[in-house]
Formats: C-alpha cells, structure tokens, sequence
C-alpha cells in the first residue's frame, strides 16, 4: 500500500486479513496522550472536511513492488491537462505550433528504469538522470542490473560525443568525489553503490 499525503495518516492490520486506516482524526478535547491542545480543525464555521484518493494493492510481498513501484511513478508522474482558447483555427494553430516533441525516438526505457531528469544546460549539453528504482532483492527479475544505450534513446538530439558521470548534486564528476567509508562493529563496509546515475551528455 502506498499513498501521497499532505497530513498526517496512520495505518496497521491490528488482526490478520484487516487493514485499519486513521486517515483523519477530530478531537473537541485532548485526550492526554497529544500535545495538550483540541485537534479541531475548522474551516467556514465547521469541521473540517478532508477528501482524497487512496490506491489499495492487494499482493503478497513478493510481488507487492512488481506493482507498487510503477504504480507510484504513474500517479506522481500523471499528465495535467490544461486548456486555453485560442483566436485561430485548429488547422493554424497546428501548422504553426509544435503540439509534441520526446527527446526518445523509438526506444522505450526497461520496465524499471525511470527517466528522473532530463534538463537542457546549453544548447547541446544535457543534464540526464536515470534511476533503477527497484530495490535489491525487491522483485526476482527487476531488481536485477540492466543496461541501456543512451545514443540510441537519445538518437533524436544527435550524436552523443561525450558523457560525464556526476555525483548526485551533479556538480561534481563522479571520479572526482572522496567518500568517507567504514567499518562497522560485525565488519560491515559502509560504501554503497547507487542504482541512481546523473550523466552529462554533449552533443555535436
């Protein structure tokens, strides 16, 4: 289960095949166990109102992140629409405008790679950040590493003559950074290895 919130909620499966959410709560007083003041919350005179949408997956853990993962890109990610009227034709307004444009041409990414950003620097460098967002162990096929060719996705914008690997501030090239590394108390290394890479693409 997964959810984008702008308050505080609060979920458990106090019995087994239940699924209990607190999702809004209103006290006229406090019940001692708060921070000493009424959670009453009004607006217009009355009891404030909270509505919103909750998306429920119902999947054994194993493959709970198989649906999870790109469910929450697709909800986050989801187009707006907006409209605006116009004082020309439709048939103006299309052969003077461009009504679509992606920087992919015929490839798509793998099922659990994700596009975080793509960011235009100058007129032919790009700031690209691409993320494998399952996790290690998460899913027996996804979690696994994969690799992509950035001058094929890339093909539209031209040829590739250049990539630079950043940290992820993306201000420094990533054979440049020091990181401090440990041992913890069982001999554990504390380095890490990111799923996440920033590039920096120059084109001819």
């Amino acid at each position: 289960m997964f959810s984008f919130i702008d308050r505080s909620e609060g979920g458990a499966s106090i019995h087994d095949g239940s699924i209990e959410l607190m999702i809004h709560r209103r006290m006229l007083s406090d019940d001692g166990l708060g921070v000493r003041e009424p959670l009453n919350e009004t607006a217009y005179g009355t009891g404030l109102t909270i509505r919103g949408k909750h998306f429920l997956i119902l999947e054994p853990p194993k493959m709970s992140a198989l649906y999870h993962r790109p469910a929450a890109q697709h909800l986050f990610m989801n187009p707006l629409s907006t409209y605006a009227l116009v004082n020309v034709s439709y048939t103006d307004y299309a052969s003077n405008y461009r009504q679509t444009w992606s920087a992919i041409e015929n490839e798509l990414l793998p099922y659990n790679v994700h596009l975080l950003t793509f960011d235009q620097w100058s007129s032919k460098v790009y700031l690209v950040r691409v993320e494998h967002y399952f996790e290690i162990n998460e899913d027996d096929t996804y979690s696994k590493p994969v690799e992509i060719d950035l001058q094929i996705l890339f093909k539209a914008l031209g040829k590739i003559n250049d990539v630079v690997q950043l940290g992820l501030a993306a201000n420094v090239p990533l054979n440049e950074m020091t990181r401090l590394v440990w041992k913890t108390n069982d001999n554990q290394s504390s380095y890490y290895k990111s799923t996440s890479m920033n590039i920096k693409c120059k084109l001819n």
